[in-house]
């Protein structure tokens, strides 16, 4: 009898004990949760890193856009400039001193090609160089041109006293009796844009014109000289 009745107390204590085996041990529900929020921080990490480079990716490629179809705008605003007149006055060089004096005609033409732009032209610089030798330099004024519009601009370049290699002098004295001179001319400053009212001002720009013969000005072949933006010489 004694056996019998310890069986049933038996029968309740596998209960009991499974209860105590199944129950999480002190701490272990904290550190579930901090292996889970771990495992969706590295996610959220990716996600943030993705769409930071796809919106920079974007915007690089819009500034791109915007800067080349700026460019382009300005481009086809361009005037054309061409030598029109060029004759020499005076030319003097005194070989114990090594000066020179000098006086030469220009005569340019500036043609406004596009028929929307009006073009504004800042204060230009124009120099005048042959065999390395400087003939004249001149300042001019600011001026506009309408759309489809040719405007010309004659000028007279004086040079006094100006210090002169003599060997230099020597040769391009030479090269115009032979009637064999070139040379070179630059037209630098700023020019402007204005559609209606929108106006963009103080783009630099470099009107060059190398090797210009003076018996094709004399021919009236009017010589193009190479237009550049954001250039100076």
């Amino acid at each position: 009898m004694e056996e019998g009745k310890s069986k049933p107390a038996l029968a309740k204590n596998p209960s009991g004990s499974l209860r105590r085996v199944l129950r999480p041990p002190h701490g272990l529900h904290s550190s579930i949760d901090h292996l889970d929020k771990g495992r969706y921080l590295p996610c959220c990490c990716f996600a943030c890193c993705a769409w930071s480079c796809l919106i920079m990716f974007l915007l690089i490629i819009a500034i791109l856009f915007l800067g080349i179809t700026y460019l382009a705008f300005l481009k086809s605003g361009m005037p054309k400039v061409n030598v029109r007149a060029f004759n020499i006055t005076k030319l003097q060089v005194d070989d114990g001193s090594q000066k020179m004096n000098a006086v030469i005609g220009l005569g340019l033409i500036f043609s406004n090609k596009n028929d929307k732009l009006k073009l504004l032209y800042g204060p230009l610089d124009v120099d005048v160089t042959s065999e390395d030798v400087l003939l004249g330099k001149k300042k001019l004024g600011g001026f506009y041109q309408n759309p489809l519009n040719d405007t010309q601009l004659d000028m007279t370049m004086t040079l006094e006293n100006a210090d002169v290699d003599k060997y230099a002098a020597e040769d391009l004295i030479s090269d115009i009796k032979a009637y064999e001179m070139v040379f070179d001319l630059y037209v630098g400053g700023h020019i402007g844009f204005q559609v209606g009212k929108l106006q963009m001002n103080n783009v630099p720009f470099l009107a060059s014109c190398n090797q210009i013969k003076r018996e094709d000005v004399d021919f009236g072949r009017k010589p193009e000289c190479e237009v550049k933006l954001f250039a100076a010489r």
